[in-house]
């Protein structure tokens, strides 16, 4: 079964130590993704195992994910992984997703500032899941750059004025 690869990416203007930093809590992973709420955030000081708890509701609550979503990787100043585990409701059914999607965050200097890139890697689907994932690319990406555009945005943050 094939697999299906997304790259979003931005730069943020700070450097790649204090990006990485913000982007150790969940909850600012996912800001800018407006139809996900991140309810509880368990941080582990070295990163690995750290998780939070995300409800997705979508089609005007008609369909609600529960995920668990855990950092498996953490290199620090570097690269954040993290997969997650899901179950689906909708119409009444409730559906265990096999291969939840693998974001990987990789943090890069490129002069004095941050190339954030955002890998999504969804694994084995079928052909029918491979299909629906061509179709809704487009929105997937808006969806996605709007995480991007969050995490620059909280970074970006002017300090506050002297005057």
């Amino acid at each position: 079964m094939p697999d299906f690869t997304r790259n979003y990416e931005t730069f943020i203007a700070a450097p790649v130590h204090d990006v990485f930093e913000y982007c150790r809590d969940p909850r600012h992973l996912f800001a800018g993704w407006p139809e996900l709420e991140v309810t509880d955030v368990v941080m582990t000081p070295k990163g690995v195992g750290t998780k939070a708890h995300i409800v997705g509701r979508f089609f005007k609550g008609m369909m609600v994910e529960q995920i668990e979503r855990e950092f498996t990787e953490f290199v620090l100043d570097e690269r954040i992984v993290t997969k997650a585990h899901a179950k689906v409701r909708f119409a009444g059914r409730n559906k265990e997703v096999a291969n939840g999607p693998i974001f990987t965050w990789l943090f890069e200097d490129r002069d004095g500032g941050t190339e954030l890139t955002l890998v999504v890697l969804e694994e084995d689907l079928s052909r029918w899941q491979n299909l629906l994932e061509s179709v809704s690319a487009a929105l997937m990406a808006k969806k996605l750059n709007g995480v991007l555009a969050a995490v620059k945005a909280g970074v970006e943050i002017p300090a506050p004025s002297t005057a």
